[in-house]
């Protein structure tokens, strides 16, 4: 990379305008992200066996959250400068409120739908309040993982040691799976490493680290590109060239290379990561030119507030379990319940930027 932070582009778009596409590609994934979460938590078994549920599942179970920490990474090193100490400060209070969270959407409301025989325990299956709590979801891997990258970035400026950071996680991270010492305390830490989707290690840190690594190069690419038709066009390639790498290998050892939507093997990460430059590259081309088109303003502001509707849309769906019960809803039901919850979340972080603007005209 040659060209300096202050060249002349020769696209004439602005910075913010670049960053539509960004946020659009948020927005997208919220609403896919909605609609898998009702589906899991409401959706009775005929719902998950519909086309409905089976389109869900092929749209949502694997790409999601792989390309929304790739966006992440992305930010990390594209957006704004920050000191380390900053940026440290936000990757704690990220892995907190992913506790918090579990609290509040998990923990409290199921004791009280069991206490009230709202729901039973048979119907939560292995789930309790207690397992809720501890739940490694993907606020926790997201603290850890933007630790882990302003960290690498600190210390290893170049986008190179980027890259081989990210293969490195790629392709050791199956060696490092289910490392436990049969002590409850220290096992509960390495679930947050190593763990699986049975002790409730949703988002481990390997293999999940190499998405937002491979974004950060890829915001470096992006934070030096003087030409943004070119540069998506060239990431296009590179992305479908990257997904028939990963399916390719992916289908030498299908089992190793698949393992499962909550932690890939190798040739599913470089399928992924691919398809994640293509997925980009799609939003852009639909956000080129439309910054006043209703929906996509509408979907820029979700991804902006990616976070707050986040929480949002789950405390949501946990406290909803007190009124429809657990997997308990038929197809109409649960896509009525779908459109409910992004209708609601949307209106709750409205209300809650109202509330967060007043606060501080309050305070200034």
């Amino acid at each position: 990379m040659t060209m300096s932070a202050t060249s002349p582009m020769q696209d004439t778009q602005p910075v913010n305008e670049r960053l539509l596409t960004f946020d659009f590609a948020r927005g997208i994934l919220i609403i896919l992200m909605v609609l898998v979460h009702v589906l899991d938590f409401y959706g009775d078994t005929s719902t998950h066996e519909s086309l409905v549920g089976s389109t869900i599942r092929l749209l949502a179970s694997w790409q999601v959250a792989a390309w929304f920490v790739f966006i992440m990474g992305m930010f990390i090193t594209y957006s704004g400068q920050q000191s380390l100490l900053t940026g440290l400060k936000r990757a704690l209070g990220l892995f907190a409120l992913g506790y918090a969270l579990n609290i509040a959407r998990g923990s409290i409301p199921m004791w009280l739908s069991l206490k009230m025989g709202l729901v039973t325990q048979e119907q939560l299956g292995s789930y309790t309040p207690t397992t809720e709590l501890f739940v490694v979801d993907i606020l926790q891997f997201a603290g850890l993982a933007l630790a882990c990258c302003l960290l690498i970035k600190h210390l290893f400026p170049a986008p190179k040691y980027w890259i081989g950071c990210a293969l490195l996680v790629t392709f050791l991270s199956p060696y490092f799976w289910d490392i436990t010492t049969g002590w409850s305390y220290p096992d509960e830490a390495l679930k947050l490493f190593f763990g699986n989707k049975h002790q409730g290690a949703m988002f481990p840190l390997l293999p999940w680290l190499a998405y937002p690594l491979a974004g950060m190069v890829f915001g470096c690419w992006l934070k030096y590109s003087n030409n943004i038709q070119q540069f998506f066009k060239t990431s296009l390639w590179i992305g479908a060239a990257l997904t028939a790498t990963g399916t390719l290998l992916t289908m030498t050892n299908t089992d190793y290379h698949m393992a499962s939507n909550m932690r890939a093997g190798p040739g599913m990460i470089i399928s992924l990561t691919g398809g994640a430059l293509v997925f980009l590259w799609l939003c852009q081309r639909v956000t080129q030119g439309q910054s006043a088109n209703r929906f996509v303003s509408l979907l820029c502001f979700w991804g902006r507030n990616v976070t707050t509707y986040y929480v949002i849309q789950w405390l949501l769906i946990g406290w909803g379990l007190m009124l429809v019960g657990s997997q308990q809803l038929p197809q109409i039901a649960a896509v009525s319940a779908m459109l409910v919850v992004m209708v609601l979340s949307h209106f709750g972080v409205l209300l809650w930027l109202k509330v967060r603007t007043v606060r501080s005209m309050r305070v200034a």
